[in-house]
């Protein structure tokens, strides 16, 4: 943190320096700070086809990169501005990332760093935060060019992680937002150029401490970027880029020449930056909302009103529609496979898209007699891909961590996850069959919903039941996978001891038809409802809460989502329901003989 506030420091000192130009700079709109740096989009295009290498060591577009770092700092993947006429215009990621490289003086003056409305009130004080909730560098720094939050910072580090208060946390983001303007501003991101006597296959940005370039390099290492920034210069004054699009193919030749072991194929950049613009699983996310809501409804509409038989087409074209989405959510996921270089579900969020599919095929997969399995299917992948889609979740494409890097992610994790899929589906399924339940005291012929039950039971039992021979056969590959990393099979890591718990708890819901036969159908719902607790503590609670070898946040303090209490109110309601309204009517809660169920 300390390096930030000098290094900023230095850099709006410097910046001080020529008062004449900041102080033309300072009454300008914010379009016409863009507008002096506005780079031409089909020469941006092509700068962001060039390779880079990021701190972790992976190889990819510059437009990853680009996307990457706004999201950070901007917290979208487009920059917005209003022109002259007060119509909305965009930045692509790249334009940005460009830009800040090309004009710093600009970008120090827009406001695009993200504050948090969790603390936007608490630093009124310290600058004028846009409506919006964005800041420009320059307003983090007074006239002699102290931080404005260095002592909220200071006593935020200074802090043990586990006991930072929310403002700690958000105010440790800012820092770090800045920290990555600093970076861009200063070229350190810039890592494009590969070095062929480097060992270790290293790419390095444009500064004067990289200059160990053999001689036959190190005067186009010295000299492209500067070169290239006055081309820029003539683009945006002259409208003329043919200068700029040439360094650009200088650059890419240069990789080629000295960064062979490495380097992408021009295939897979241009993959990579396709899949970056069409944002797969977010589409997927709108789809199996809006299919999967629609499916629902007509579906239950059909059990209460069976005469109205003409919505068969319409439900069969709606579940034509949810096939499509799961096989785009399946090229999305292939899609990062090819990219990435391994299985995708190295990291929570990879792994929740992939549950997500894997809840999505478990229901296509029992769609026979009833199309409530597919439509709650797609309620489940669209609340998982919500969460992915979250701020809780990296998106970001990485290179894996060592312990990662064995064919057991492939089978291991796989097996795991996947069975996290169809334990979902059923604790859904079992919410729903709770909710007939109580609507059998409401129609004149319940009769007409009892298939329907016996349906839904026995399909969460069968789903719950491969969700089970998974995790079980994913539980003893781990020890398999743990003996060969780190010498054990067992160790009751947090991580598997859950995965054990877990285990235990479905073995004891899929045996209540032996344990308690009375009045089995609503005693296994509502069980099968609650033990979707346990993999919810497997999967997430371990991660953020409980410290150990498969724990992202080592124990640090996580504030518990108030869509946790919501949903645990809401399940409490419906597994009771049923009993309130048999007091209320005065009979027992509805028994159905599962032998007469029909799939």
């Amino acid at each position: 943190m300390k390096k930030i506030v000098i290094l900023l420091g230095v850099f709006f000192s410097l910046i001080g320096s020529h008062q004449v130009i900041s102080q033309q700079l300072h009454h300008l709109e914010p379009y016409e700070l863009i507008e002096r740096q506005y780079i031409d989009l089909e020469h941006t295009k092509a700068f962001a086809s060039i390779q880079i290498q990021d701190f972790q060591g992976r190889i990819k577009p510059v437009h990853t990169l680009s996307l990457e770092l706004l999201r950070k700092i901007y917290g979208k993947s487009t920059f917005t501005y209003l022109n002259k006429d007060q119509n909305k215009k965009k930045l692509t990621p790249t334009q940005v990332f460009l830009g800040m490289q090309f004009k710093p003086d600009s970008w120090q003056l827009l406001p695009f760093i993200k504050i948090s409305d969790k603390i936007a009130s608490e630093l009124e004080n310290e600058f004028e935060i846009e409506d919006n909730k964005y800041i420009a560098p320059a307003q983090f720094f007074d006239f002699n060019g102290a931080y404005k939050i260095k002592k909220f910072v200071d006593l935020a580090y200074a802090k043990e992680p586990g006991k930072r208060t929310l403002f700690d946390k958000e105010i440790i983001k800012v820092d770090e937002r800045l920290n990555i303007v600093w970076g861009i501003f200063n070229g350190q991101f810039l890592r494009i150029f590969p070095n062929k006597n480097d060992p270790e296959n290293k790419w390095f940005a444009p500064s004067p401490a990289n200059m160990n370039f053999p001689a036959e390099d190190s005067l186009f290492f010295k000299k492209i970027i500067p070169n290239y920034l006055l081309q820029l210069e003539d683009g945006v004054t002259s409208g003329d880029w043919n200068k700029a699009n040439q360094t650009v193919a200088l650059l890419k030749g240069f990789q080629q020449q000295n960064g062979t072991e490495v380097l992408l194929s021009d295939r897979k950049v241009e993959l990579e930056i396709w899949y970056n613009n069409f944002s797969f699983f977010l589409i997927c996310l709108i789809a199996y909302t809006v299919f999967g809501v629609i499916l629902l409804f007509l579906s239950l509409f059909k059990i209460f009103k069976p005469e109205k038989s003409k919505m068969d087409s319409v439900l069969k074209v709606t579940w034509l529609f949810l096939v499509v989405t799961f096989c785009l959510h399946a090229l999305g996921i292939g899609l990062r496979w090819y990219i990435s270089g391994h299985a995708p579900w190295s990291n929570g969020y990879e792994a929740t898209v992939f549950i997500a599919w894997v809840g999505m095929l478990a229901g296509l997969l029992f769609t026979k007699n009833s199309y409530i399995v597919p439509s709650v299917a797609a309620i489940m992948a669209f609340c998982l891909l919500g969460i992915a889609q979250g701020s809780l979740m990296n998106p970001e494409i990485t290179n894996l961590v060592p312990v990662l890097k064995s064919y057991w992610l492939l089978i291991h994790v796989a097996v795991i996850t996947g069975s996290y899929g169809f334990l979902a589906l059923g604790s859904l399924l079992a919410f729903i069959t709770l909710l007939l339940l109580s609507a059998t005291y409401f129609v004149q012929k319940p009769d007409t919903i009892k298939n329907t039950i016996y349906q839904l039971t026995n399909i969460n039992q069968l789903t719950s039941t491969l969700g089970l021979y998974l995790l079980t056969i994913g539980t003893f590959l781990g020890g398999i996978w743990a003996n060969e990393s780190w010498g054990r099979y067992w160790g009751w890591d947090p991580k598997e001891t859950w995965a054990l718990i877990s285990i235990i708890i479905y073995s004891f819901v899929l045996h209540i038809r032996i344990i308690i036969p009375k009045n089995y159908t609503y005693i296994y719902n509502v069980c099968s409802l609650f033990a979707i607790g346990s993999i919810l503590m497997t999967f997430f609670g371990v991660n953020y809460y409980l410290s150990g070898l498969h724990s992202y946040a080592k124990g640090d303090s996580f504030p518990i989502p108030d869509a946790v209490y919501v949903g645990l109110f809401v399940t409490l309601g419906v597994s009771i329901l049923p009993k309130i309204l048999a007091i209320l009517n005065k009979r027992k809660v509805q028994k159905f003989d599962l032998a007469k169920a029909s799939l």
